[in-house]
């Protein structure tokens, strides 16, 4: 069966609402990240009273209006995460070119990445010991309805810039969906993007693995009354050979009125040369 029928589409918002919660308090209470997701303007009137709110720390309200379900003329900045899993000390080059201002780039010092062991879609195991590439490692959801087809579309044109060197790195998108969250062999985050090769992982769990993934890395995942009212912000994490964190990239957008997520197309040529000179400069 390719696909896990515990909290897809076989299931109603109900039946996908009561399996995230037993899923969920089976071994966390805290933390998911937020979906960038399709939210209905009129549902953010009452979403402040019923939201289901998880994530590091708890996110405050006005954080989802900053960055959610709000269609706006100019690109949305999704609020970067609030708790960096820092280690070491951050270190700020004295110097920021174009390209690192571009992709609004911050700089993380000596922090090992948070372990991991998720499924990608291909049935493997994945987690985030070093493997000897530069591994960038992001969150959008497996039907791509959120920032997917925006951040999709860079993470495919960087692969493109490397050219021979994209051998090198290694791709992780870690799904931010609790309502959709089986492994599914041709999810639409690698489909509907042109992501394939055998170094791009869609990974997926169970929400409470999911949950304590996204708490590690400051995504916050907030959900209300239905399995389109998700919202997430959007993060990108550059990992060194040896799994070090170094640096933490934040992806950008226009929202339309109906909640799709879209980039004029230089804009993300450019957004996609800003990672691959940053993987680059990683490389060993």
């Amino acid at each position: 069966m390719d696909e896990n029928t515990r909290g897809d589409s076989a299931l109603s918002d109900d039946q996908r609402r009561a399996v995230f919660r037993q899923e969920l308090s089976l071994t966390s209470e805290t933390g998911a990240g937020r979906i960038i997701g399709r939210v209905p303007k009129k549902f953010t009137r009452g979403l402040v009273a019923a939201m289901l709110v998880l994530g590091v720390g708890g996110e405050l309200v006005d954080h989802y209006f900053a960055n959610v379900g709000l269609p706006t003329s100019s690109p949305t900045t999704f609020t970067t995460p609030t708790t960096i899993p820092l280690v070491g000390t951050t270190t700020v080059p004295n110097a920021i070119t174009a390209s690192q201002a571009f992709i609004r780039l911050r700089f993380i010092g000596s922090a090992r990445v948070p372990h991991f062991a998720l499924t990608d879609q291909r049935g493997a195991t994945i987690t985030p010991t070093a493997r000897g590439k530069v591994t960038l490692i992001t969150f959008y959801n497996k039907n791509c309805n959120d920032i997917c087809p925006v951040l999709g579309a860079e993470l495919r044109a960087t692969l493109a810039d490397l050219g021979a060197k994209a051998r090198n790195v290694e791709v992780d998108i870690v799904n931010t969906d609790p309502f959709s969250y089986g492994v599914s062999r041709r999810p639409l985050a690698l489909t509907a993007t042109g992501l394939g090769g055998s170094n791009v992982h869609f990974l997926t769990g169970s929400v409470s693995a999911l949950d304590a993934v996204w708490t590690s890395f400051g995504i916050q995942v907030k959900v209300g009354a239905t399995a389109n009212e998700v919202a997430h912000n959007a993060a990108l994490y550059f990992v060194d050979p040896t799994s070090q964190l170094t640096a933490l990239a934040t992806p950008f957008a226009h929202e339309s009125a109906t909640g799709v997520f879209s980039l004029n197309g230089a804009l993300i040529q450019k957004f996609a040369q800003g990672i691959e000179r940053e993987t680059v400069s990683l490389m060993q």
